[in-house]
């Protein structure tokens, strides 16, 4: 077997859009992965199930997996022909021992190569809109870790050294020692009234900003680094300079939205379990990200297309007036199935269209079709109504859909002897979610699950209790599915995405939210 390759890439300041474009490439081809604690797990979220990931994170003073067994793992791994990524928080090179591991590595004939992150050093403050450098204010940077190779903090000569330059000071590791750095570096000749900023959760959207002196810097410090200033053990950075009261004149928005959005919608920083199968799935996640929300991508289901039905679409689809879609899946695999079987789009010149909502209308407009019915309320129930008012006596439906529908469109059209046959043009099976997705909702790190089908729900339900989860269904059999498994569930008065977040951003205003940017009292 011919020896794997190791990369050793940077991950970035913690929002997954800061990896870089080499860094995402390499991660896509990923055999193993070997992260540290630093590392998002949003990034970690976007990996899929086959990869290995194996957790090599030190916090300090303590450090459960040595760095001579992390270069031993690294080297073993690649000797087994697998590509390796090391995943390191920022840049593997500054203060990430990614140097070490370089050398270990070529030592060992293991072909190695260096892809640079964005270190933290220099977008967490930017994020939080403090400039490391500023005409008038600082024109120089020095960034330093708290806890060098031995643990220890930078010693006396060296902080002497960084008062006499002047510049900003910007100090990794050092989170669980506020009231050490303000004690030693007045010492050392910093003044106690020089501006200090404490940032956690940088760059994501539980970002938090402490704005202080250095002289007051030790008040701030939190019990075990996991107190209400730091939620969660977030990394924590910190920033001493003049920059640091330019903040609050430069305020950075770190939520985007499209033009056209209205209203505005902000998650801010919920964190959301998204159980929609892929592809969709990640289009979702991307929407809450973009939305200042954190999707945590979890799909229940996969979708398989039905083939062989296409053979036979003059008998399957002769004596049917109507086509009746319930969704946007099936809208594609029918009208892929037909064309690859030799049907022509003519052939539907004089049949009528339903669509359940937006998204299916959507994908119909997509082939050229515009749906003659479509009910004010989307869900199945409400199209059959729709569909009754507009159906002429003897006209019959074509359901097209998977074989795990709900039955309210069915129900309607059986009570009032509508006849109607039912297409299944895909499959709905149940998917295994990530690891880390897994370990996420079995802690119950999470604000809400979204529900888009009722096959969805089992899958969860399996991987958490249920008790206490808020469940925003897309319908009310998802909505009846859920609450069977001990769920609070929630429902859109409108059935599409749009709906899910303006129900989340309602449930979020009910609770005060923390603020992410505040002055902590100066004495």
């Amino acid at each position: 077997m011919s020896t794997g390759k190791v990369w050793l890439v940077g991950a970035g300041p913690g929002d997954p859009a800061f990896l870089t474009l080499r860094g995402r490439e390499v991660l896509d081809q990923a055999e193993t992965v070997v992260y540290d604690r630093l590392v998002s797990e949003e990034i970690l979220l976007t990996l899929p199930p086959k990869v290995r990931l194996i957790n090599a994170g030190k916090v300090p003073h303590h450090h459960p997996l040595p760095q001579e067994e992390i270069n031993r793992l690294l080297i073993g791994e690649a000797r087994k022909g697998r590509r390796v990524v090391r995943l390191k928080g920022g840049d593997p090179f500054l203060f990430g021992r990614g140097g070490e591991e370089l050398l270990a590595l070529r030592d060992a004939g293991i072909p190695v190569e260096a892809v640079p992150g964005i270190s933290s050093a220099l977008a967490v403050p930017a994020g939080a809109g403090i400039p490391v450098t500023h005409r008038g204010l600082s024109s120089g940077l020095h960034i330093i870790s708290w806890h060098g190779r031995e643990d220890g903090p930078p010693g006396p000569e060296v902080l002497r050294g960084l008062t006499s330059v002047g510049g900003t000071l910007v100090i990794l590791m050092g989170g669980s020692e506020l009231g050490e750095i303000s004690h030693h570096l007045i010492q050392e000749g910093f003044s106690p009234d020089v501006p200090a900023a404490i940032i956690t959760g940088g760059t994501t959207p539980r970002q938090r900003v402490f704005r202080t002196l250095l002289g007051s810097l030790g008040k701030a410090e939190p019990e075990e680094n996991n107190g209400p200033l730091f939620p969660g053990r977030a990394p924590v950075l910190v920033v001493i300079g003049p920059v640091c009261s330019l903040g609050y004149q430069m305020p950075v928005d770190r939520v985007y939205t499209e033009e056209s959005a209205e209203p505005f919608i902000s998650l801010k920083g919920a964190r959301m379990v998204v159980t929609r199968p892929e592809p969709t799935n990640a289009e979702t996640c991307g929407k809450i990200h973009a939305l200042g929300g954190v999707p945590i991508p979890f799909p229940c289901v996969r979708i398989r297309p039905v083939s062989g039905w296409g053979s036979s679409w003059r008998e399957t689809l002769g004596s049917s007036q109507w086509l009746v879609f319930t969704s946007a899946k099936g809208v594609n695999y029918f009208f892929n199935g037909f064309l690859s079987s030799g049907g022509d789009l003519r052939f539907f010149a004089e049949r009528k269209f339903a669509a359940v909502g937006t998204a299916t209308a959507e994908a119909l407009a997509g082939w050229g079709f515009i749906p003659d019915c479509m009910p004010p309320v989307f869900n199945g129930t409400q199209l059959g109504l729709a569909l009754i008012e507009q159906m002429s006596p003897g006209e019959e439906a074509l359901l097209i859909r998977s074989q795990v529908s709900e039955k309210g469109l069915d129900r309607i059209l059986k009570e009032r002897a509508i006849p109607f046959r039912e297409l299944v043009v895909y499959e709905t099976l149940p998917a295994e979610g990530s690891s880390i997705a897994r370990d996420i909702i079995g802690e119950g790190r999470f604000d809400f699950v979204l529900f888009f089908s009722p096959s969805a729900v089992p899958v969860f339900a399996a991987a958490c209790s249920g008790q206490g989860v808020k469940a925003l269904c897309i319908g009310t059999a998802t909505a009846v599915r859920a609450k069977g498994f001990g769920m609070e569930t929630y429902t859109p008065a409108e059935a599409s995405f749009e709906g899910l977040c303006r129900l989340a951003v309602e449930l979020i205003s009910r609770n005060a939210s923390p603020k992410t940017d505040e002055r902590f009292p100066i004495p």
